[in-house]
């Protein structure tokens, strides 16, 4: 018995410090998964925001291309010259580094320009498309294929339409520039080209 007691005597609450030490390391690692858990959901809820933008950018596409189909921009007299009020610029607009138009980019330079067409807003969303459309030309006025971005038109019914015919004309490349503003300053800008 003599011996019992010298080994209590002897403990220190070793497996005590050993125990709470533990339980440091564990409430650390549950600390961090909560903010690795919290910073993961907000990276997602802002990709969801991001494809939903893109979907919604894409009524900001078919607006602009309705313009070329029937709208103010369906005759080649009306796309000589610069179209405020359809957000058209019948010259190649200023890009940034990133190959977006400026006008697009700042505000201030939109209203510079003189482009007053209303943006597409959904209140309920909180989304706002705007869209800008540049003829890739060096200048205003009718079409000249040395100062103007083109591709072939066709010429007649028959054959491939990707090939150059014999007597076909040429037709300049418009650039479609559109941005989507949405929750959480989320912005997606889309582009595309067409020729008429």
């Amino acid at each position: 018995m003599a011996f019992l007691q010298a080994r209590r005597r002897q403990q220190r609450g070793l497996i005590l410090l050993v125990t709470l030490l533990a339980m440091v390391i564990l409430l650390i690692s549950a600390v961090a998964l909560i903010r690795s858990f919290d910073t993961s959901l907000l990276l997602s809820g802002n990709l969801a925001f991001k494809r939903d933008l893109v979907n919604e950018g894409e009524r900001g596409m078919a607006a602009a291309i309705a313009l070329f189909n029937s709208g103010a921009l369906a005759t080649d007299s009306s796309r000589a010259a610069d179209v405020p009020a359809s957000n058209y610029s019948a010259s190649i607009l200023a890009v940034n580094a990133r190959g977006i138009p400026l006008v697009l980019v700042n505000d201030s330079t939109f209203a510079s320009k003189g482009m007053s067409a209303t943006d597409i807003t959904d209140s309920s969303t909180g989304v706002k498309i705007r869209t800008v459309i540049d003829r890739q030309c060096a200048a205003a006025g009718s079409f000249d294929a040395t100062t103007c971005v083109y591709v072939p038109g066709s010429s007649d019914a028959g054959g491939t339409n990707w090939l150059k015919k014999a007597g076909a004309e040429y037709v300049p490349v418009y650039r479609i520039s559109v941005r989507v503003s949405g929750p959480r300053n989320t912005q997606v800008f889309l582009q595309t080209t067409l020729s008429r």
